[in-house]
C-alpha cells in the first residue's frame, strides 16, 4: 500500500518540480560549501526577520504542496482514492504522512540542520517554532484533505479541444535517457546526485588537509560513480524494454559510442562541475584532467559491466570483482590513464556488435 500512494502522490511532485529541485541542488549544493551553511543557518537564528521569513518560505512551500496533492486527486485517473475517506482516522494519517514527509523532506532535512546549529547556540524557542510550524502543517494538509475528500465529486465537465497549440518537437535519442529518469525515476536521480554531492565534499575536504594524496579522490571517484550503477541499470532496462525495436537496426560503431558518451556526460554533469569548482584545491590541470577522464570512464566501465553480463544473477559478482580489481589499482599507485584505458576499452568492446545498443 505504501508504495501505491509514494508511486501516486510522491514521484508526480517530484517529477513536476524536477527543475526546482535541481536548481536548490545546484546552488545550495555544488556552489556552496558547509562553512557558509552553517553561516547563513546562524545568520537566519539569530535575525527575527529572516527567521520568520524562513517560516514563511516554509509555508509557501506546503502550500504548493498541498494545491498540487489536491489537483492530483481531483482529477479522473485520481478518482479511486476518493475511497480514502472511507479509512479511519488512524490508517489515513498514517498513509498521509508517509506521503508528507516524503514531500516534505528538504524542509524536514534543513529544519534538522537549523535545529542543530540552534542548540549548538543556546537558542530553544526558534526549533521549537520551527518544529510547531512544521506540526501544524502536517494535521493542516491532513484535515483539508479529509475535509475535500468528503464532498462530492466535482462534476467532471468536457475539456473543449484546442484548434491550435504549440508545435511538437522530437526529442532527439541522445536525450531519452535523461526524460526517462526525469520521468518515471526522479527520485532515484535526485538522490543518487545528493549522495554523490555529499561523497565529493567528504573526499576533498579530507584530501586539502594534506592528510591524503591523490590515490584518495581517485578511489572517491570510484565510490562516486558506483553510486550511478542503479542509473545504469536503470539504461540497460530502458534500452531492452523501450527501446528494443532499434536492437534489429544495425548502427554505426562510433554513431554509438557518441550517443552513449553524450548520455553519460549528461548523468555525470553535477560531478563534473564540481571538480572544475575545485580545481584549485588540486596541484594542476593536468590532474583535474586526470580525474575528469577518471570519472567519465569508471561510469562508461560499469555501463560495460551491465552490458556484458549475461545472467542479472552474475551481475553483483561482476560488479564487486571489478570494484576491487580497480581499488587495488588505485592503492598501489597505478597511473590514472591506464585506469582510465581499462574502463574505456571494456565499454568499447561491450559495444563492439552492430545489434547491441
Amino acid at each position: 500500500m505504501k508504495n501505491i500512494f509514494v508511486k501516486a502522490f510522491v514521484s508526480p511532485f517530484y517529477k513536476a518540480y524536477f527543475g526546482f529541485f535541481v536548481v536548490v541542488f545546484i546552488v545550495f549544493g555544488l556552489l556552496m560549501e558547509g562553512p557558509q551553511h552553517i553561516k547563513i543557518g546562524e545568520r537566519i537564528l539569530q535575525h527575527p526577520f529572516a527567521f520568520a521569513t524562513l517560516l514563511l518560505v516554509f509555508v509557501i512551500y506546503g502550500l504548493l504542496q498541498y494545491r498540487f496533492h489536491i489537483n492530483l486527486i481531483q482529477g479522473l485517473k485520481y478518482r479511486v482514492f476518493h475511497q480514502l475517506a472511507l479509512f479511519n482516522a488512524k490508517d489515513f494519517s498514517r498513509y498521509q504522512l508517509g506521503v508528507w514527509i516524503c514531500n516534505h523532506l528538504l524542509l524536514l532535512f534543513y529544519a534538522s540542520f537549523l535545529t542543530y546549529l540552534a542548540i549548538e547556540m543556546g537558542y530553544w524557542y526558534q526549533p521549537f517554532f520551527l518544529w510547531f510550524l512544521l506540526t501544524v502543517m502536517f494535521f493542516a494538509h491532513k484535515n483539508l484533505l479529509v475535509t475535500m475528500l468528503s464532498q462530492a465529486l466535482p462534476e467532471q465537465k468536457p475539456i473543449p479541444l484546442k484548434q491550435y497549440g504549440l508545435k511538437n518537437f522530437p526529442i532527439k535519442r541522445a536525450y531519452w535517457l535523461l526524460v526517462h529518469l526525469k520521468e518515471n525515476r526522479p527520485l532515484l536521480l535526485l538522490a543518487s546526485k545528493i549522495l554523490q554531492l555529499i561523497l565529493l565534499k567528504l573526499f576533498f575536504y579530507s584530501y586539502t588537509t594534506d592528510t591524503y594524496d591523490e590515490r584518495w579522490l581517485q578511489f572517491g571517484l570510484l565510490c562516486v560513480a558506483y553510486i550511478n550503477f542503479p542509473i545504469w541499470l536503470e539504461k540497460k532496462e530502458f534500452e531492452q524494454g523501450k527501446l528494443a525495436y532499434f536492437l534489429n537496426l544495425p548502427r554505426p560503431f562510433l554513431r554509438k559510442a557518441w550517443l552513449h558518451l553524450y548520455s553519460t556526460l549528461q548523468i555525470i554533469v553535477a560531478e563534473l562541475l564540481y571538480l572544475a569548482i575545485h580545481f584549485p584545491d588540486l596541484p594542476n590541470i593536468g590532474q583535474a584532467l586526470s580525474l575528469s577522464l577518471l570519472l567519465i570512464s569508471l561510469n562508461l566501465g560499469l555501463y560495460a559491466i551491465i552490458n556484458s553480463s549475461k545472467e542479472i544473477s552474475d551481475l553483483p559478482r561482476n560488479a564487486i570483482f571489478s570494484f576491487f580489481s580497480l581499488f587495488f589499482l588505485i592503492i598501489f599507485g597505478f597511473p590514472v590513464l591506464l585506469i582510465s584505458g581499462l574502463g574505456l576499452f571494456a565499454f568499447l568492446v561491450s559495444i563492439h556488435s552492430a545489434y547491441k545498443q
